[in-house]
């Protein structure tokens, strides 16, 4: 009996065993067939890497960057996934292959309060420039028409591999009745998401700023421009040029 309950143990040891084996995302037949080729790497912390595969051992697999050429080695237990990317003809004859999600970082979008949105994602940076358009539409009329915009720059960090956060520094003139423009700096935070089509969300948020008044009125009075007042039109400014939230297109890098 004792034997036979050693037995036992052995046996569930050696399944496991095999098992964990067998569900290695990346066997060492895997990488052999991959040495030369170029491929896209998928890592856990959602980084992607892209390069010729070069050689591995049991710890990492060592990659030639597409970009630079440097020699990158790649820790193979954070891998997630390895695509092709210089998919042959007929290398893959009847397999599905999906296609190489390139880096998108140039965006265009719409947003609310009426914004037309420009902006880049590249790496850590994201920067972008929030005319609005529809402002100077609705206020044609009266003593003077709004104008308004804003133009900010940051540090854009993963949430998960399409979610990003963003935190950044921004400048907004808000020109408001016919002789009064805020000039409004601050910081602000945000979101975004990039689906692999290029479909993109975002939201944006002031945070905290002040703004300074430019101009005199024509009537040889202005008003004391208090700290409260500041506050006031660094608001103003944030919820009228701000991104607050846009859907729209980030382009492929060609």
């Amino acid at each position: 009996m004792y034997r036979a309950a050693v037995f036992r143990i052995a046996a569930v040891v050696v399944m496991a065993a095999a098992t964990s084996a067998w569900a290695d995302p990346l066997p060492d037949v895997a990488l052999r067939a991959s040495t030369g080729r170029v491929v896209q790497v998928d890592l856990d912390d959602a980084r992607i890497v892209q390069g010729r595969v070069i050689g591995f051992d049991d710890w990492f697999i060592t990659l030639a960057e597409s970009d630079t050429n440097k020699l990158i080695a790649v820790p193979r237990d954070h891998v997630q996934e390895v695509v092709f990317v210089d998919v042959r003809p007929n290398a893959l004859a009847g397999m599905p292959v999906r296609p190489y999600d390139r880096p998108r970082r140039w965006g265009l979008h719409f947003g609310v309060p009426g914004t037309l949105v420009g902006d880049v994602d590249d790496g850590f940076l994201h920067a972008f420039v929030s005319p609005n358009v529809l402002l100077p539409v609705l206020t044609a009329y009266g003593e003077g028409a709004w104008y308004a915009g804003s133009v900010g720059v940051g540090a854009s960090f993963h949430l998960s591999r399409r979610w990003k956060v963003d935190a950044f520094a921004t400048a907004m003139p808000l020109h408001y009745t016919s002789f009064y423009t805020y000039l409004a700096t601050g910081l602000g935070v945000g979101f975004h998401y990039t689906a692999p089509s290029g479909l993109s969300v975002g939201f944006a948020l002031p945070v905290v700023g002040f703004a300074a008044r430019l101009g005199h009125s024509p009537y040889g009075y202005d008003a004391p421009f208090r700290y409260s007042d500041s506050l006031t039109y660094f608001y103003l400014a944030g919820f009228t040029t701000l991104p607050l939230v846009t859907i729209g297109y980030r382009f492929a890098q060609l």
